[in-house]
């Protein structure tokens, strides 16, 4: 019998948003990248002289919204942050980040990747460790379609009080659903025969957002060589209900959502956001 495919992620260091699985995925990525047979690369990183004072998460965030205020025309404090993460940019992997100066051949740049959000559109910036250089990528995200699920899903509360937030669930047939009903029903029991399996598919987890909360949206960024990554990462954010806004707090939640399908290898990490 099939069982429950699971997806590994680490938490995060916001209070709404939970750390996505592209570093462990770009960090893979380069150290394929290189073998004994090549030139070792050059690491680029912030030198006294051109460190800016400061919190380099603040000054990448300061340089996107820069960066998006001149391209669309709008206030600099109009773009939403949804997402800060650690990258390393590689001259196979550089992602939206500018070539380091005065480097020939192969280089890792620490940095960050900084997801932005404007009128429902995404943006992605990407950086250096001291913010000094930073770029807005052309591309913007796409949306995957996405609804709650837990009215085919009963949540076990007991389980739910000792949360994994490095697992999610994704359950692709019924074969998963009876292997996940007879081997984690102390976390929860999924209806049988209910879900289209040829259009969608069940992914479950935990957030730090709660109670009740349910899916907003999906997207997923895209891969590719210059991405550094083969697969999509989908990202799902989920939320109290805005009747239930008065309850939302940072007590860990499990959530349940219908998703279309999407290339067999794509990763899955859930967002808490508040409303």
């Amino acid at each position: 019998m099939a069982q429950p495919k699971k997806s590994s992620r680490p938490t995060s260091r916001f209070s709404a948003v939970a750390f996505a699985v592209l570093f462990a995925l770009l960090g893979a990525a380069c150290e394929g990248f290189y073998s004994d047979s090549l030139p070792t690369p050059q690491i680029a990183l912030p030198t006294p002289a051109n460190l800016q004072e400061g919190d380099p998460e603040d000054l990448v965030e300061a340089g996107a919204r820069t960066a998006m205020a001149a391209a669309l025309g709008i206030s600099a404090d109009a773009p939403r942050k949804i997402l800060l993460q650690h990258a390393t940019w590689t001259d196979r992997a550089p992602g939206c980040y500018p070539p380091p100066p005065g480097v020939s051949g192969p280089y890792l740049v620490p940095g960050y990747r900084l997801l932005m959000q404007y009128e429902g559109v995404f943006y992605e910036y990407d950086a250096d460790l001291g913010g000094e250089t930073g770029a807005l990528c052309d591309f913007t995200t796409q949306w995957v379609s996405v609804e709650p699920a837990l009215d085919i899903v009963t949540v076990n509360l007991e389980g739910s009080a000792r949360p994994d937030f490095f697992t999610v669930y994704i359950l692709r047939s019924e074969e998963d659903v009876a292997a996940f009903n007879s081997t984690n029903s102390e976390i929860a029991t999924i209806a049988a025969g209910v879900v289209d399996w040829t259009v969608e598919l069940l992914v479950g987890g935990w957030v730090n957002t709660g109670p009740y909360t349910e899916a907003v949206r999906a997207y997923h960024l895209p891969a590719g060589p210059q991405a550094g990554i083969d697969a999509a990462p989908i990202f799902i954010e989920v939320a109290v209900p805005e009747n239930l806004a008065d309850t939302a707090n940072d007590i860990p939640s499990q959530t349940w959502v219908l998703i279309d399908i999407t290339k067999p290898d794509s990763t899955y990490q859930f967002i808490g956001m508040r409303q």
